[in-house]
């Protein structure tokens, strides 16, 4: 096999085979209603994750699964019962999606591009991936700003001050990405973000038999787990 790029994936797989696997546990999630079928899609999704280099983001995205099922479990009124529920069906499909990070976002657009995708979702899909790779990081360099300030020397702190805590992470967090958004442009019209023509990418995009092979595993193990349900 030959070496891959982390830009391309460990597999060097097409960005359009993470979007279909994405949508094909999504599909499965939203067939699926047992727990334990649910459950084995978290596995699933989880297992394809690290397989393309995110080990660690897999196993928080567990941890999060296993939070939300033990909350959907609470004895709630009204909604709340259900929108863990919901919120468990989320996870398995986001977790798959995740993989798309892995990519660079230009062989993303590129990929996208060939499915004659119009230019404003392509903007906004890079938009996403780019924003979401940047704000859990200036989220915590505005948590370590706040504590070398001594505002909250103590964790008990934010909970005794949640509307302090909200104003003091929020708004600096709006103006960090007000500043990001700024240069973000400036950085997609130096690279020809309104060009007329096809995109190119000096990472990999198109298929190979590793995305077929890729696909056709995650579909018959989906179809499995929902057969599973049907005949339990």
């Amino acid at each position: 096999m030959e070496k891959c790029d982390i830009k391309t994936g460990v597999f060097g797989l097409d960005p359009r085979t993470h979007l279909l696997s994405f949508l094909v546990v999504g599909i499965a999630a939203m067939l699926v209603t047992g727990l334990l079928e649910t459950a084995l899609l978290q596995l699933l999704a989880a297992a394809y994750l690290a397989a393309n280099g995110r080990a660690r983001l897999s196993l928080k995205m567990c941890a999060n699964f296993t939070v939300v099922c033990g909350l959907s479990f609470l004895p709630l009124s009204g909604l709340y019962g259900a929108l863990f529920v919901s919120f468990l069906h989320m996870i398995p499909p986001f977790t798959a999606g995740c993989a798309l990070f892995t990519l660079s976002p230009s062989a993303i657009m590129c990929a996208l591009d060939r499915w004659r995708l119009p230019q404003r979702v392509l903007v906004g899909v890079c938009m996403v991936f780019r924003f979401a790779s940047v704000l859990s990081f200036e989220a915590r360099s505005i948590v370590r700003g706040i504590r070398m300030r001594g505002i909250f020397p103590r964790a008990f702190d934010i909970v005794r001050h949640p509307g302090l805590a909200y104003e003091c992470v929020y708004t600096p967090l709006v103006m960090r990405s007000l500043r990001l958004s700024s240069e973000l442009a400036a950085s997609a019209e130096l690279r020809g973000i309104e060009i007329g023509r096809g995109r190119t990418s000096v990472y990999h995009v198109g298929f190979t038999w590793r995305d077929a092979v890729c696909s056709t595993v995650v579909a018959v193990i989906c179809a499995g787990i929902y057969g599973t349900g049907v005949i339990l």
